[in-house]
């Protein structure tokens, strides 16, 4: 068996790690070699030519980088913590090359691939225009020119999102290696120190919308979606399909501008507006959308963000996609009140609404929901940094499995915590959310005179009744937070003295 220590060995991965997270070095070493050993020899082979094209002297993050260019399910993991601040800026300056690559794929293989989806270019009223702009970890952008005009008035430039040969393949394997990496940590996670999280079963969750990354199909109908979901934002811009696509082939305008993460000419004012707009659109849209099943965009990396000259937030890559329905964002909605008022059992029962078959470590729970009601007390504001703290700490300590559209929803939202902080300092998703909620409360308002007081249908999800005890529950909360606090701190000095007299 090959060794691999040099490349993701103990030391490695140890110096790359952020201390708090040293105990995760175990497993993720583990969970690295067991991938690896079970890669074809021809994938293995391209992996060693990569890593002995870089120079003798090649950082480890450079070797990382490498690796994950030509593994599909690490590629993805990759993007995913390109902006993660919590990892070393030097490791993340290495990751974000993966947000976009340059192309590898030959001009050769593309044509061959339009021929057989799409038949002569000529008959279309497309001409190619290579070369290739980007390649991503399942595909490759090629631009093209389009003459045939047609009612819907398309735009001459665009591009062709075109599958790389085997990628369905590759994916599916490392997909099916992923599992077994789970079932690993299922059988060791005593002996590597972390929780019993059931992680086979959720990387069978998150398995089946990664899957989703080679179904063109199903992004053209996202992408469909998505442009009648933002028809009437100005400052969203959705690409264009053009009517020649296929399940290996996604036509669609082309986007002028760069990642909203790149200065360009924007100056501070720009960048704090650009920042504000993609927590609106990307995070306070699906959550407080009128639909009952609203859609958000489940890969919002850097390299999926732009902004146009004209300052619009171009959201592209729709392969992967999820949904939040009623009961999650109600839920959510009963999770941020049971803070704002201390209410256990309010917060007791959004977080079982928020579990799979309502499955948890019920006393490990209750300590989590005290531990964060602790917070509240001590200062920290009940916003949406509180509420997703709080389900971390529910998966980790109390074994909460959430489904796996809200798993995919967090992921979201770490990634855009990262890209929000590189576009602009100035702006805090806690901050601007509380206000962005308060205008939509305000919009909806005369609605609520002929809603029913049990009702939850309007877009905050909040019935009359919810805001009625809220509003009688507020004025007590900072006494019953005084009170709690002085019962804690005379429970604490009472322990010592009982430990003496044993």
């Amino acid at each position: 068996m090959l060794d691999w220590e040099w490349l993701i060995g103990d030391a490695v991965i140890g110096a790359l790690l952020p201390a708090a997270y040293a105990s995760y070095r175990r497993p993720i070493v583990e969970g690295l070699r067991l991938f690896l050993s079970r890669l074809p020899g021809s994938d293995v082979a391209r992996i060693l030519s990569d890593q002995a094209a870089l120079r003798a002297d090649a950082s480890a993050e450079d070797r990382l980088v490498a690796l994950a260019e030509r593994c599909p399910a690490l590629h993805k993991l990759g993007q995913v913590l390109a902006r993660d601040r919590r990892l070393a800026l030097e490791l993340r300056l290495h990751l974000q090359r993966l947000e976009s690559l340059p192309p590898m794929t030959p001009l050769s293989s593309i044509e061959q691939t339009l021929a057989r989806e799409l038949g002569p270019l000529e008959g279309l009223g497309v001409k190619l225009d290579p070369p290739a702009l980007a390649e991503a970890s399942v595909a490759v952008v090629v631009p093209f020119r389009y003459s045939a005009g047609g009612p819907e008035d398309l735009p001459e430039r665009g591009v062709f999102k075109i599958l790389k040969p085997g990628i369905e393949d590759r994916l599916a394997l490392e997909l099916d290696l992923l599992q077994e990496v789970g079932g690993l940590l299922d059988d060791r996670c005593v002996a590597f120190g972390i929780p019993q999280l059931a992680y086979r079963e959720v990387f069978d969750q998150v398995n089946e919308k990664l899957a989703t990354e080679v179904n063109l199909k199903g992004e053209q109908r996202h992408l469909e979606q998505a442009a009648e979901t933002y028809a009437r934002e100005r400052e969203v811009l959705i690409p264009r399909l053009y009517p020649f696509c296929s399940g290996r082939v996604t036509a669609m305008e082309r986007i002028n501008g760069h990642k909203v993460t790149e200065p360009g000419e924007l100056d501070l004012w720009d960048r704090r507006r650009l920042a504000e707009l993609i927590v609106e659109t990307m995070i306070a849209g699906p959550i407080w959308s009128p639909a009952s099943r609203a859609t958000f965009h489940a890969d919002p990396h850097a390299g999926n963000l732009f902004v146009t000259p004209d300052r619009r937030l171009a959201i592209l890559d729709w392969s992967l996609t999820g949904t939040l329905g009623e009961s999650e964002r109600i839920a959510m909605t009963q999770l941020v009140l049971g803070g704002l008022s201390l209410s256990t059992g309010q917060i007791r029962s959004g977080l079982l609404d928020l579990a799979l078959e309502r499955r948890v470590d019920e006393v490990a729970l209750d300590d989590v929901i005290q531990d964060w009601l602790r917070r509240i007390r001590q200062g920290m504001f009940p916003g949406f940094s509180w509420l997703m703290g709080m389900l971390d700490d529910a998966v980790l300590r109390a074994r909460l499995r959430a489904e796996t559209d809200l798993i995919m929803f967090r992921k979201a939202l770490l990634t855009l915590d990262g890209v929000l902080a590189d576009v602009s300092a100035h702006v805090r998703v806690d901050e601007l959310l509380p206000s962005l909620f308060l205008r939509r409360l305000a919009c909806e308002w005369p609605r609520r005179l002929l809603t029913p007081p049990l009702s939850r249908a309007l877009e905050t999800r909040l019935s009359n009744e919810d805001l009625a005890l809220l509003m009688m529950r507020l004025p007590l909360t900072p006494a019953r937070a005084w009170l709690e606090n002085a019962l804690e701190l005379i429970t604490r000095t009472k322990e010592p003295d009982a430990n003496v007299g044993c």
